[in-house]
């Protein structure tokens, strides 16, 4: 068997999605979470860590929570 760290990551993360709000309350833009270093919300959880989808970059992992 080969060591795991040679395989690359097969499945895709888990895209976070801004929970819905009832459409009579007022929505709030600062909820949805962003990526630090390019500003998009394509986020994915990977393996423990936050990473964003359009630049790479790993934005949080579980040591942070």
């Amino acid at each position: 068997m080969p060591p795991c760290h040679v395989q690359p990551f097969i499945q895709p993360g888990v895209v976070i999605a801004m929970p819905r709000a009832p459409a009579d309350s007022p929505r709030e833009e600062s909820a949805v979470e962003t990526c630090d270093y390019c500003a998009s919300s394509r986020l994915e959880w990977r393996k423990c860590k936050l990473v964003c989808a359009n630049c790479h970059q790993i934005n949080k992992s579980c040591a942070d929570l």
